[in-house]
């Protein structure tokens, strides 16, 4: 998948948090957390801030490139949505 042009196509300016964000959501499909997101890509990304995250997450969630749903009422878990 081309991640700039799906970003672009959503009407989402592609900086590099969020390519590396939405590319991270495509290629885990294990439902991750901001926690685990955040962990797992500080290190390539050290200027990344959970702040980051959130705001990139809620993004992509208002632009319908990401889903979120809530385990056990606290915990939310983020997916990429894939086109067909």
């Amino acid at each position: 998948m081309d991640f700039i042009s799906h970003l672009s196509s959503n009407n989402i300016k592609p900086s590099v948090q969020r390519i590396k964000i939405f590319e991270y959501l495509y290629k885990n499909t294990n439902h991750p957390t901001v926690d685990i997101i955040y962990k797992d890509l500080v290190g390539d990304i050290p200027t990344l801030s959970k702040t980051t995250v959130y705001n990139t997450l809620k993004l992509f969630i208002d632009n319908g490139i990401t889903s979120t749903f809530t385990i056990d009422g606290n915990e939310a878990r983020y997916d990429a949505i894939m086109e067909e």
